[in-house]
């Protein structure tokens, strides 16, 4: 992904990303100084006349995947592949042993009034991890990657902040053995 990518504009009277941040990152990232785990938790104030969300979205997707490739890549070469493989199986083992934990029980709860994902939904899209983990389903980055979750308001919910950094290691999982 090496040409620049062009995005189409919202509405003069809508909101979207914002173009010069979109553009700064973007360039970084097509110049080999980011890694996926920053593409992936990347976050874009929102402005008038900006950047079509999912258009952007979508292409941070892409390039996250080419990068995670190329990482992976690296990470085999550098390790070998038994390492390689030991590493990755023990990172999986870590995420795994939270699944395990009762529904209800997986993440610490929303604090006050902050914003909580609703826990029965956040609860499925982690038995569908575990099943995945298990070797008993498909799973890919882009499944995690859609997964929206009800908001809820403080301890009726999971942490966002905990789900949303769980979920990333997982997407790093997948990368690395997809």
């Amino acid at each position: 992904m090496s040409a620049p990518m062009r995005f189409r504009r919202v509405g003069r009277l809508s909101r979207g990303y914002d173009i010069g941040q979109v553009d700064s990152f973007i360039a970084r990232a097509l110049g080999g100084n980011v890694g996926s785990d920053l593409i992936r938790s990347v976050g874009f104030d929102l402005k008038l006349a900006g950047y079509q969300v999912e258009q952007v979205d979508a292409a941070l997707d892409r390039l996250e995947d080419e990068i995670a490739a190329t990482e992976r890549t690296g990470e085999r070469r550098e390790l070998g592949e038994r390492a390689f493989v030991k590493d990755v199986t023990s990172q999986a083992q870590v995420l795994r042993a939270r699944l395990v934990r009762a529904h209800g029980d997986r993440f610490a709860r929303g604090s006050a009034w902050e914003r909580s994902y609703d826990v029965e939904q956040v609860d499925m899209i982690c038995d569908e991890i575990a099943e995945y983990f298990d070797g008993s389903t498909a799973l890919s980055s882009d499944d995690l990657r859609a997964a929206v979750f009800h908001s809820r308001r403080g301890s009726r919910g999971y942490s966002e902040r905990a789900v949303d950094r769980f979920m990333d290691r997982v997407i790093a999982v997948i990368g690395k053995v997809s």
